[in-house]
């Protein structure tokens, strides 16, 4: 289950990718929200970054610092930041991977022209770099076409020692991006790894006895019975993943309908049940998916539990069993709430 969400994470970069700027949709994204969404609160969040010497900061939640550019401030609906002046916004997404050096490679090979092109994303360029801090990083220019205004969009990936690769993502119209152009390249140069933020959970979830945290990489933590990783065979594991895309309301039934029914390791998909419910005032659906998985040929019910704030949504993810059965995998998703 830890590769299969790793792939997961990586496979949203493309989904988030396709996207316009936060920065250009401030002022109207709370307009997709229904009354009982509620975006989260920013001010929280800024009370955690702490300014370094030489103008570096941290950013929340991750274990990344940089020199933000002139006119940016930190974002409130998504992590990383933004400058409305410019309608820029720069996202900043921890991943997941079996090991950070080889991160770059991996990305070079999987984000092919033609795979961003079904993203309506047009490749100009790719670059690999070898950061000040000794990392290897990757650049890919891209830009995209939405609503009649073409969007510059940067994709810089960069890899880490341990088991975490960093994306960083700026997004901007192409008319007010060029003037910054050079001020974005020297913002994404000064990307550095910090000390790890893993003990900072945010959520907290009613486990079952004996539950604990067994492993987390960035946005996504994965938990089995005494924090036991990788957990012996048979058995469950439950998984958390933090998305990093806006999903309108509007658009909230063609997302589940892709994310149930598009997964990698898993063949002959159906959807056994799906039904959408609030938890802790957040919209959310709750999804049983029959498959088989490719590796085993065994058949599997996979459980999800999607919970949407504004622009993030919160993956729960379990295979379902004896023990983690429908009854015991809603105890826990329903429980979820901010910390």
């Amino acid at each position: 289950m830890y590769y299969k969400l790793i792939t997961l994470a990586v496979s949203f970069i493309l989904l988030v990718g396709c996207s316009s700027s936060p920065a250009t949709t401030k002022d109207i994204s709370n307009s997709h929200l229904t009354a009982s969404e509620k975006p989260i609160p920013p001010e929280s969040a800024k009370e955690t970054s702490t300014e370094a010497q030489d103008g570096y900061v941290t950013i929340p939640g991750t274990s990344l610092s940089f020199v933000p550019p002139a006119d940016f401030q930190q974002a409130g609906g998504f992590i990383g930041y933004e400058s409305v002046k410019h309608q820029t916004s720069i996202m900043v997404m921890e991943i997941p991977v079996p090991d950070g050096t080889e991160a770059v490679h991996y990305f070079d090979n999987f984000l092919t022209a033609d795979r961003l092109q079904t993203k309506r994303l047009k490749l100009l360029s790719k670059e690999k770099i070898h950061t000040q801090a000794n990392n290897q990083a990757l650049l890919i220019k891209c830009n995209l076409v939405n609503n009649g205004v073409t969007y510059v969009q940067w994709i810089y990936i960069l890899g880490s020692e341990g088991q975490t690769a960093g994306q960083i993502q700026v997004t901007a119209p192409e008319e007010n991006f060029n003037p910054i152009e050079d001020q974005i390249t020297d913002t994404l140069s000064s990307f550095q790894w910090g000390e790890s933020s893993e003990a900072d959970v945010y959520y907290s979830l009613d486990l079952p006895t004996n539950w604990k945290l067994a492993k987390q990489h960035g946005t996504m933590e994965l938990y089995s019975k005494d924090g036991v990783f990788p957990a012996p065979a048979g058995e469950p594991f439950l998984g958390v993943l933090n998305l990093q895309q806006t999903v309108p309301a509007e658009d909230r039934q063609a997302f589940l309908d892709k994310m149930n029914l598009q997964r990698n390791y898993y063949s002959d998909l159906e959807v056994v049940n799906s039904r959408d419910v609030e938890i802790n005032g957040y919209p959310a659906n709750i999804s049983y998916v029959s498959g088989i998985e490719t590796k085993t040929s065994n058949s599997v019910i996979k459980q999800y539990c999607y919970i949407f704030i504004d622009q993030t949504i919160i993956l729960i993810e379990a295979d379902q069993s004896d023990e983690l059965n429908e009854i015991e995998f809603e105890k826990i998703a329903l429980s979820w709430k901010l910390n």
